[in-house]
């Protein structure tokens, strides 16, 4: 319970900090809600263009980007600090997560609130708002949703930080740790229907790209139990494993601090 006070203790911290300049704090969030509309209407025409793509309607694609924008938004709003992880080594910084008996995965997680996601978790949340217009989702739907709305941000947050742990086996890790982040989290943002055969595969059960939004959107629409599982069990598989590989990978940790502790 402590570690959780703490972790919530930092995030009221980290976002009354960023609500003092309350401009530059709005503008953010709106200019970035709006970044995303370009996505959203980029592939409503080419789904509109070339038509039913593997089942996915030109519509479907808003509960893609709701999906992804959601599980992006409470992430990078909430949990920031993981994607600082590859410069907190490089830095020394990560020394100071060290010195203390408290929760290290959850200090260095709440230690950085990304302010634009909150941009991306609005965008989201208009996505779904018309997504459930456009489809007429029942009370089950919904409540699915919801939890997969929870699914897909623990997804995002475990594949993000095995992305950025990466970073403890090399020298400048920083670049490998973010390229195969913008990897995973670019194709996430594709067309549901354009992966099929081999690339379904590898982007649903090596990297879970389709887990963000395609998969979600296929279970809501179809009411595919069979997935709903599927996707509940790679979930567990995600975090126990992101979790496991942190810490591990942590014994690798040397400092590059040469004035004591980090900033």
């Amino acid at each position: 319970m402590s570690d959780i006070k703490l972790a919530l203790f930092n995030i009221r911290k980290n976002l009354k900090n960023e609500k003092e300049l309350k401009v530059s704090f709005i503008m953010s969030v709106v200019g970035m809600t709006i970044n995303n509309m370009a996505f959203l209407i980029i592939w409503y025409y080419f789904g509109k263009t070339i038509g039913v793509i593997n089942g996915w309607k030109p519509l479907d694609i808003l509960g893609l980007f709701a999906f992804s924008g959601l599980s992006y938004g409470i992430v990078e709003t909430l949990f920031n600090g993981i994607f600082y992880i590859p410069r907190y080594i490089s830095s020394g910084v990560f020394d100071k997560f060290l010195t203390t008996p408290k929760n290290i995965l959850l200090k260095v997680s709440t230690s950085q609130i990304k302010t634009s996601a909150l941009g991306d978790f609005t965008y989201g949340l208009i996505c779904f708002i018309a997504f459930y217009l456009y489809k007429r989702l029942t009370i089950m739907q919904l409540l699915i949703s919801f939890l997969l709305i929870i699914i897909t941000s623990i997804i995002y947050y475990s594949f993000s930080l095995i992305c950025m742990s990466i970073s403890f086996y090399l020298m400048d890790g920083e670049n490998v740790s973010e390229g195969l982040h913008n990897m995973f989290l670019s194709n996430s943002l594709y067309h549901g229907g354009a992966f099929t055969g081999v690339l379904r595969f590898i982007f649903i059960f090596i990297i879970p790209s389709l887990l963000l939004g395609a998969i979600p959107v296929e279970i809501i629409i179809n009411m595919s139990m069979i997935k709903l599982v599927l996707i509940c069990l790679l979930t567990i598989f995600w975090f126990v494993l992101s979790v496991m590989f942190f810490y591990k990978s942590m014994k690798k940790y040397e400092s590059n601090n040469l004035f004591g502790f980090g900033n």
